[in-house]
């Protein structure tokens, strides 16, 4: 097996294992909650925690891996995760459980970070959006397979379940690290002749770089919202339960495949920029029909479309910005500083909206709508600068 494909099989592994520690939380969120004497809002705020840790490693990342290498700080990020996740076994109240989630985002966004900028180091262009896309069907086993699994299993066992299962995935990769940690050394060598720090002022200034930040941060900031708030959304509108909203995951696995798959087909005649302004269109109706439906404008049952846009939107956005983001800047740097911002500005809007929780669900859903808009403005201007640029 080639040592590229050997590094893309390493990245569909750390984005399952940092995807589980969302989708399988939450159909065991109402579970968690009720056993620890925790609010809704409280059971939210277990997601951010999850989400914070997840953007701190990126601040430190590239120091300690010029300092310990790539193979030592992915270890490093597994073990972390594995400790959280048992942390979470036997936490028994809500300060020892969000302890026990920052350990889990800081070990699995630090993995999931670092998986995909190895991608960008061995790929470029549109066959790293290719790959990064690719990168989405894992994604999209952690979607559906970890929301399906995590309701089956809080109806059968404890929730503290599905902290074990959790623990078990960073083994895996910790296991997959070792077929390539000679190709993560000469990456370190490589890394280490070039001249000069890393020129994160020069990226962040740069209107090709932040732009797509800012795009990516309204999608993924919208998914966010919409996976935090989800349980609840269709206990109140069709009075699912946990298991019943886990079973969803299926739908939303295959919304998300299908956004993932459409990159890769349109690719081969439509450009980046072309694709960016398509999955702003869905995302800004997806959030347009939310709004409507919890105003109860619409029938609740349009909630439906409105979760598979979301998902299907954010599969088409993700690889197209990250792309275009890093294309003038080569190196591990410019991919970790992308993936930090956008988790950055996601997580800003995700904690606004659990402030909104307490207003309502119409709150939240205008909070998502203005973040359509801007994506949908910021996707314009993309656009105007790409073509000057030509």
């Amino acid at each position: 097996m080639q040592p590229n494909v050997r590094i893309l099989i390493l990245a569909c592994s750390t984005t399952v294992m940092a995807q589980l520690g969302v989708t399988l939380y939450l159909p065991a969120t109402p579970y968690i909650i009720y056993a620890l004497g925790m609010s809704e809002a409280e059971g939210y705020n277990a997601l951010l925690m999850y989400l914070s840790g997840a953007a701190f490693p990126l601040i430190f990342a590239g120091h300690l891996i010029r300092l310990f290498g790539r193979s030592a700080v992915l270890l490093g990020f597994c073990c972390i995760f594995f400790s959280g996740s048992f942390l979470s076994v036997w936490a028994c109240d809500d300060k020892s459980f969000y302890l026990s989630r920052l350990m889990q985002g800081f070990g699995g966004g630090g993995a999931a970070l670092l998986g995909r900028a190895l991608l960008s180091e061995v790929f470029s262009g549109v066959h790293l959006a290719r790959n990064l896309s690719l990168l989405s069907y894992s994604f999209v086993f952690a979607l559906a397979a970890g929301q399906v699994a995590s309701g089956l299993l809080v109806s059968f066992f404890r929730w503290e379940v599905v902290a074990v299962v959790m623990a078990c995935g960073s083994v895996i990769t910790a296991i997959l690290m070792l077929p390539v940690r000679e190709t993560l050394s000469a990456l370190d060598i490589a890394s280490q002749q070039r001249v000069g720090p890393p020129r994160y002022a020069a990226m962040v200034s740069h209107p090709s770089f932040y732009l797509p930040v800012i795009l990516g941060g309204c999608g993924y900031g919208v998914f966010v919202v919409y996976q935090g708030v989800g349980v609840y959304v269709f206990d109140a509108l069709l009075e699912w339960n946990g298991a019943q909203y886990g079973m969803f995951g299926v739908w939303l696995g295959g919304a998300y495949w299908l956004g993932a798959l459409s990159v890769r087909c349109a690719l081969r005649s439509v450009s980046l920029s072309a694709l960016s302004m398509m999955a702003s269109g869905v995302l800004l109706f997806a959030v347009s029909v939310f709004l409507l439906t919890t105003l109860k404008h619409l029938d609740r049952h349009f909630i439906f479309f409105a979760y598979l846009a979301v998902w299907y939107a954010q599969a088409m956005i993700y690889p197209c910005v990250a792309s275009m983001a890093v294309k003038k800047y080569p190196g591990i740097e410019a991919m970790m500083l992308f993936s930090f911002l956008q988790q950055l500005v996601a997580l800003l809007f995700a904690t606004l909206a659990s402030l909104l929780i307490a207003v309502g669900m119409h709150g939240v859903a205008l909070l998502t709508l203005g973040l359509g808009v801007l994506g949908a403005l910021v996707t314009v201007l993309l656009a105007n600068n790409r073509s000057s640029q030509t």
